[in-house]
């Protein structure tokens, strides 16, 4: 199957560009799926808070290390110094959005969703966009050493051999 990286336009900014995956098969990214299934009434308020976090990353601080949880062969956030307030309930660990921090100017934001058990591999809300995500990211960073992908330091963009695919 293959995949396309794709810009994020609307969130482009001075510190951060982010980019998203597309897989040939579906007809959303993988971050405009996250946004649609957790734009709902039990998630919106996380949710905005995620998208605040993508803002002020983009916006402010960059993308260090302290502003994402390592999960395995990626990040997510929200950032590990972060708890959301509404997740009182006894198996609700909040929302999770997987993502491939690259550079601290360069974010592949992937998908998500609510964690409902401590372990990732116990929660069928995310595991399965754990498992892509480090699928991703190894494929990614591979494709990085191998010289297919560059990214653009001055410009935060990635930047793609002519002919090259990447393929899950």
């Amino acid at each position: 199957m293959i995949v396309k990286i794709i810009p994020l336009l609307s969130l482009q900014f001075e510190k951060v560009h982010y980019y998203t995956v597309q897989f040939e098969n579906k007809d959303l990214s993988e971050f405009k799926d996250f946004q649609s299934r957790m734009n709902n009434d039990k998630d919106r308020f996380e949710l905005a808070e995620l998208n605040r976090y993508v803002q002020r990353i983009g916006q402010i601080y960059g993308a260090s290390n302290r502003h994402f949880k390592d999960e395995d062969s990626a990040e997510r956030l929200p950032p590990p110094y972060h708890q959301f307030i509404e997740s009182k309930a006894f198996n609700d660990y909040g929302l999770r959005l997987y993502c491939i921090r690259l550079t601290t100017s360069t974010v592949i934001l992937l998908n998500g969703g609510r964690k409902t058990s401590l372990k990732v591999q116990d929660c069928p809300n995310c595991f399965p966009h754990f498992n892509n995500v480090r699928m991703l990211s190894n494929k990614i960073n591979n494709a990085i050493l191998d010289g297919f992908i560059e990214i653009n330091l001055e410009s935060k963009e990635i930047e793609l051999d002519n002919d090259f695919e990447l393929i899950i």
